[in-house]
């Protein structure tokens, strides 16, 4: 089965055209928590999410050490595709979370395929339409919106991404330290634990600090915090 056929951005090709991307790419297994690529360096590489229990994390990180994470990308998602469209350097730190497969497209055999298929421009509009439309959302939220609003529309965002249902509730997919969480909204751990605090005071949900699993047990509640806001 061609490693590419459950991707997203490459829905609709051909699988003969998918085989000679797929001969001209590597697979790579990054380690749990090793850089895919850092801030700055050169984009010589789209990446694919082919296979895997885990995701990528996108973000930067300050000179004074403070994080932010941008996104979270998943099995069937590709990242890496800005800096080989226009040119630029790398705009974040990709960093692997989980057991991934990956595949390594190099930006001549991307650019290539994207000059000569038509539908992979298309699936890339609206990928990166999708992107925009996040962004503008996470800048909305930043200027007018409490910090436990955004909280709960970024735990409920990732529930969606990828969760799986449990006796206890809806449980986040992967690994997401309070610090992470912290990072996803450009806040500090100590502002993210007093809120999953009060949160589990109240059984919205269930936070397990070692395994960093976090579990919505009362969606409905959530989404009414966001509603009410």
């Amino acid at each position: 089965m061609s490693l590419l056929a459950g991707v997203a951005a490459f829905k609709g090709f051909d699988p003969t055209d998918l085989a000679r991307v797929e001969a001209r790419s590597r697979v790579i297994e990054p380690r749990d928590g090793a850089p895919i690529f850092a801030q700055g360096d050169v984009a010589d590489a789209v990446y694919a999410i082919c296979a895997g229990e885990g995701h990528v994390r996108i973000g930067a990180m300050s000179r004074s050490s403070k994080g932010l994470m941008i996104e979270v990308f998943n099995l069937g998602e590709i990242f890496g595709e800005i800096g080989v469209i226009d040119g630029s350097a790398r705009t974040a730190d990709a960093v692997a979370a989980g057991r991934l497969r990956l595949l390594r497209i190099d930006s001549h055999t991307f650019l290539e395929a994207l000059n000569h298929h038509a539908v992979l421009g298309a699936n890339l509009c609206r990928l990166l339409a999708d992107r925009l439309r996040r962004t503008f959302d996470l800048l909305q939220d930043a200027t007018f919106e409490s910090l436990e609003v955004r909280l709960a529309r970024q735990v409920l965002y990732l529930s969606r991404r990828g969760s799986r249902r449990t006796a206890q509730g809806l449980q986040l997919s992967g690994r997401f330290r309070q610090s992470d969480l912290a990072d996803l909204l450009g806040a500090t751990t100590r502002s993210i634990i007093t809120i999953l605090n009060a949160w589990r005071a109240s059984g919205l949900v269930v936070y397990d600090p070692v395994r960093a699993q976090l579990t919505l047990c009362r969606e409905q509640e959530l989404q009414a915090l966001i509603s009410d806001a």
